[in-house]
């Protein structure tokens, strides 16, 4: 039985990992607020946020409205508006149950610098001291180990640390490719990744930050169209770039590609399958991917969702693990979609290897313990009596 379970497991993380011609888009529930671009997208638990935006037709108009995204029940619900106001092109990242949104343009074509933190729990904004850089549009954010890291936008290349715990913001290593706005940023594992963007033009450039040395190192360079504009996200160890344009308001992009970043090397996978745009707004929850938004003259409120079309994660009986905190740094909550009766949960690295094995479950609930594991990224799945019923992703600090 256990080598069975063990030969299961194998193939399940093999499939959540990567197989890239597995994977395609399903077109879900419009986004609930008006079409828009230069939107803002992330990730708090088990649900997705997006908000913020514009259109520029014949009048410009700014967006202050905050959205979340229920992906069990593919429903929209309308969440406090954001705390800085009209707002579009800004930057943002996850720590724990909090987003933390700022920058960006305000009416007027005014460049900001204050940042707002967004309780999930509480619904409500609280500022937080303001960016310590220049005030700019088009930053990118991500998280590290239970901080946030803002940087680039409007042709700078700086990047700065904020610590949540002592509500502080540090100075770090500046992008060494040079200033540049509208990239992708994204976090795998314990480092930082930002890739593409308008450096004064489109390129392909892709680097990654280590928090722990505070240095970049490049990357292989995504192999399709240099692009700007682009969207992107983490998912399941690895990190996808795709959209955008090739100058601004010019040619726009369907096509998207997958980086490895244990390989580091890149593969094409299937073409966004909404209509080719720039400004593609993305989070990922789970083994699941969703991509919406965005412009191409033409500005849409469509949302599709991204992942595996084979293997355990696209049976329909299969749900999401929600954890409680994500990133976890000794304890955390997960939540079942069901009551167990014999459940058994399994840990497993990003290598596919069986790391923890946890039987005898019976309860909706479980509180995980992280015992020694190192830090990184790892795989949850649960089972009841061997079939495997939900799983996520759970990161380490």
């Amino acid at each position: 039985m256990k080598k069975r379970l063990l030969f299961l497991f194998a193939i399940s993380v093999s499939l959540l990992a990567g197989a890239q011609t597995q994977y395609a888009w399903v077109q879900k529930a419009m986004y609930g607020g008006p079409a828009r671009h230069r939107s803002t997208g992330l990730t708090i638990g088990n649900r997705g946020y997006m908000g913020l935006g514009h259109t520029n037709s014949t009048f410009d108009v700014l967006y202050q409205d905050w959205w979340e995204y229920d992906p069990g029940s593919d429903t929209w619900t309308q969440k406090a508006n954001f705390g800085g106001g009209l707002r579009y092109h800004t930057a943002g990242f996850v720590v724990g149950n909090a987003a933390y949104v700022g920058t960006g343009r305000a009416p007027s074509s005014v460049l900001m610098a204050d940042f707002w933190k967004y309780d999930a729990l509480t619904n409500q904004w609280t500022q937080i001291p303001n960016f310590p850089g220049t005030a700019r549009r088009g930053a990118v954010g991500f998280a590290i180990n239970g901080k946030g890291y803002v940087g680039t936008g409007s042709y700078y290349a700086d990047f700065y640390e904020y610590n949540p715990a002592t509500n502080s913001w540090t100075p770090k290593a500046s992008l060494p490719a040079g200033g540049r706005i509208s990239a992708v940023g994204f976090t795998i594992g314990n480092k930082g990744y930002v890739g593409t963007g308008d450096d004064g033009g489109p390129s392909n450039d892709m680097w990654e930050y280590d928090p722990v040395t505070n240095i970049w190192t490049p990357r292989a360079p995504l192999p399709g169209l240099a692009r700007m504009e682009a969207g992107g996200f983490e998912l399941m160890g690895k990190g996808y770039i795709g959209t955008g344009d090739n100058f601004s308001s010019g040619t726009n992009y369907q096509d998207f590609w997958c980086f490895d970043p244990v390989t580091n090397s890149w593969v094409q996978v299937a073409d966004f399958a909404g209509a080719a745009r720039r400004y593609l707004t993305c989070f990922t929850i789970g083994s699941r991917a969703y991509a919406g938004l965005g412009t191409s003259g033409t500005n849409y409120r469509d949302l599709w969702e991204f992942g595996s079309v084979s293997g355990v994660e696209e049976t329909p009986a299969i749900k999401i693990i929600n954890v409680y905190p994500n990133p976890v740094e000794e304890r955390a909550l997960l939540e079942f979609p069901a009551e167990l009766r014999n459940g058994e949960l399994l840990v497993i690295d990003m290598q596919g290897k069986l790391v923890r094995t946890i039987a005898g479950i019976q309860s909706s609930s479980y509180a995980f313990h992280r015992e020694g594991l190192p830090a990184g990224v790892y795989f949850l799945q649960v089972l009841e009596n061997g079939t495997s019923i939900a799983n996520s992703k759970i990161v380490l600090k």
